[in-house]
């Protein structure tokens, strides 16, 4: 009730700032996105979409992917507790730990698929969160969605950003960007960089110190050239580099405290470069080429028996690269939007495992290496100005192969995945849409699991049943969307039980996911700003019995029942800021047998400042008031994050 009544206080009096200023609302800037891989107005795509711009980002202090899920209905990212562990879970559908994603993360066209929700947003010109299935576009592990993440291009302006942050548990954040051109009009360059450190809040008593140190360091270069009108080529790269220690996660019977023998650490780092090369044949056709590559070097060391004793102690050294080229062409006339191309990708994996178990050890390498081929088409017909169809047809191959010291395993994997709807314009700033269609998971490997246990575990489909309605009203002040679904997913990929120190997962369930989502924003004056999510999710097993237990019926793990998110937004011509939002999530089972799930629970957040144009200074509290949300199971408790008091200082230039 406490949360309640502080955001209703704030909203309140930046309300009475506004009631009675002089000022003429204006209208929403339409947003243009590229989810279906063309230009468009986002109102009139026919997929549920939440989509961040620079000031939204600025505004909601969104640092990471891993923020972005706190303002986005249907979409959540599980922290595991121990570092870089984030897993996403869209409409219900979860990326449970040695699951292939269930969710895509493209980040300028560069697909990164495992342990980047942590990226740095830097420089960014918006991301999308794009939900239900897109595998027709974006393929495999695109199953539940995909989260697009677009760097602003440098062009001739010269423009250049600072930020600087300080707050509990000692953090310290420095930021930068800075763009602008090379050769007037022909060549551009950008760079962004951030350090970012923070104390952890887990006491170790067996050590005498705090566990969950984090750090990271992450840098940015975005090249441009545009030799012709016709003729545009960029080159972004970037790195990541995680110095953190410890994790989040200690015996469900103590208070954040934990008595690691063992020095935990992450230290890790991504490599991504992208080169994007996009011709204009004519007014209506155009050629696009992205070619990408990334490096990742997982390295943690993990003490999972959390204790004292020498009991489960591993050191992970997980290299991998994986190289993709895609191209596509676009047409486009008065009535129709079509979009074909082809994508090829290889990914090569090696596992260097050393395991520690008390008085033996146990040494694991082994090599993955999969590539993939993806030949797609998306059509939109408008058939009058109010009515359209569109249809969508993608055909996808996976060959994986599986080898160690003893045994090598071949998997061949094809999938075709359609999609059709329909549009219809009720009015001219309302849209309707219905659409059917298919996504897929891949399968994979068991590469951490025991001698015996299975080694590797086929894909998982689902068909997507989605009716939306999205608008624009008041002279454009106000925007809102909302969409129902029901999924059916075959095969789903559950981890079945933990092996010692490892996962094991097989397809084991039939499952039903259905709910609704809305959002609207509202620019209630020319100070004021409005805006709220909320969404409600039922997902179950419909036939699931892992050969000992009947789990039909029961919920699936790591999903919320519903979360929302309500929040408003004052900024005045003098200069002043104020804001305060309020996000909450449903209960969530953690075990098959839903014997164990975390309580509901709500989070405030506030910000106040003063704006001018070249700096700006803020003080803002994240999880006002301490909330905890521990997920507590028979063995283990992942502890939630404390409050975090700072301040802010942006100098731009």
């Amino acid at each position: 009730m406490k949360r309640q009544i502080a955001l209703s206080i704030a909203t309140s009096l930046i309300l009475s700032q506004g009631i009675y200023a002089d000022d003429t609302p204006q209208e929403l800037d339409a947003v243009t996105v590229t989810a279906q891989k063309t230009e468009e107005n986002v109102q009139k795509v026919p997929i549920s979409i939440s989509v961040f711009d620079e000031f939204s980002l600025d505004d909601k202090m969104i640092d990471s992917i891993a923020d972005i899920s706190k303002y986005t209905p249907g979409f959540e990212l599980q922290d595991l507790g121990t570092n870089m562990s984030y897993l996403p879970s869209i409409r219900g559908i979860y990326s449970s730990a040695g699951t292939s994603p269930s969710a895509g993360l493209f980040i300028d066209g560069v697909p990164m698929m495992r342990a980047s929700y942590e990226a740095s947003l830097m420089d960014i010109e918006r991301v999308e969160v794009l939900k239900g299935p897109q595998g027709t576009l974006y393929g495999k592990n695109a199953e539940a969605g995909v989260i697009n993440v677009i760097t602003k291009k440098p062009d001739n302006e010269t423009r250049g950003k600072i930020k600087a942050s300080l707050g509990s548990d000692n953090k310290r954040e420095l930021a930068f960007s800075a763009s602008g051109p090379i050769v007037q009009d022909k060549f551009y360059i950008g760079i962004a960089g951030k350090h970012y450190e923070k104390d952890g809040f887990i006491k170790n008593t067996y050590k005498d110190k705090m566990e969950d140190d984090r750090e990271h360091n992450y840098g940015k270069i975005n090249l441009r050239w545009t030799p012709t009108d016709d003729l545009e080529l960029s080159l972004i790269s970037s790195k990541i580099k995680y110095k953190d220690a410890g994790g989040k996660t200690g015996p469900n019977e103590t208070y954040r405290e934990v008595t690691y023998d063992l020095d935990t650490a992450n230290n890790s780092d991504i490599e991504s470069h992208a080169l994007n090369i996009s011709y204009a044949i004519n007014d209506k056709l155009s050629l696009t080429s992205t070619t990408t590559h990334t490096k990742e070097n997982l390295s943690v060391i993990a003490d999972f028996d959390r204790s004292s004793i020498v009991g489960i102690h591993t050191f992970n050294d997980r290299p991998s690269k994986t190289s993709a080229e895609e191209l596509k062409l676009n047409y486009e006339n008065d009535n129709i939007k079509l979009v074909s191309g082809i994508y090829i990708e290889n990914k090569k994996e090696h596992l260097d495992r050393t395991m520690i178990m008390a008085a033996t050890t146990r040494y694991t390498k082994n090599d993955i290496e999969a590539d993939s081929l993806g030949v797609f088409s998306h059509v939109t017909y408008d058939i009058n100005d109010r009515l359209s169809v569109l249809g969508g047809l993608r055909y996808d191959n996976v060959q994986q192969e599986y080898k160690d010291s003893t045994q090598t395993i071949d998997n061949d994997e094809s999938e075709v995945s359609p999609k059709i709807g329909v549009t219809y314009d009720l009015k001219e700033n309302i849209m309707t849409y219905a659409t059917i269609s298919k996504g897929y998971r891949a399968g994979g490997f068991n590469n951490t699991a025991l001698e015996g246990s299975p080694k590797d575990y086929g894909k998982e489909t689902l068909y997507s049943y989605e009716v939306g309605v999205k608008g624009t009203t008041m002279d454009g002040r106000l925007t809102y969307d909302t969409a129902v679904y029901y999924m059916d997913i075959s095969d789903l990929q559950v981890l079945v039980l933990p092996d010692i120190g490892g996962y094991i997962t097989t397809n084991a369930a039939e499952v039903t996911s259905k709910g609704i989502e809305a959002s609207l924003n509202f620019q209630a004056t020319d100070t004021i700003n409005l805006f709220a999510g909320a969404s409600y999710n039922d997902v179950k097993f419909d036939e699931y019995h892992d050969g000992t237990v009947d789990y039909s019926g029961n919920k699936t793990t790591y999903s919320s029942k519903y979360n929302f998110n309500l929040g408003v937004t004052y900024r005045s011509a003098q200069g002043y800021y104020a804001s305060a939002d309020i996000r909450g999530y449903g209960d969530m089972y953690l075990d098959l047998a839903n014997d164990y799930k975390r309580d509901p629970y709500e989070i405030v957040n506030v910000k106040i400042g003063y704006e001018q144009e070249d700096y700006d200074i803020y003080l803002y509290a994240k999880n006002l008031f301490d909330q905890e949300y521990d997920q507590v199971n028979a063995t283990t408790t992942n502890y939630s994050d404390p409050r975090e008091i700072g301040v802010q200082l942006t100098y731009r230039f």
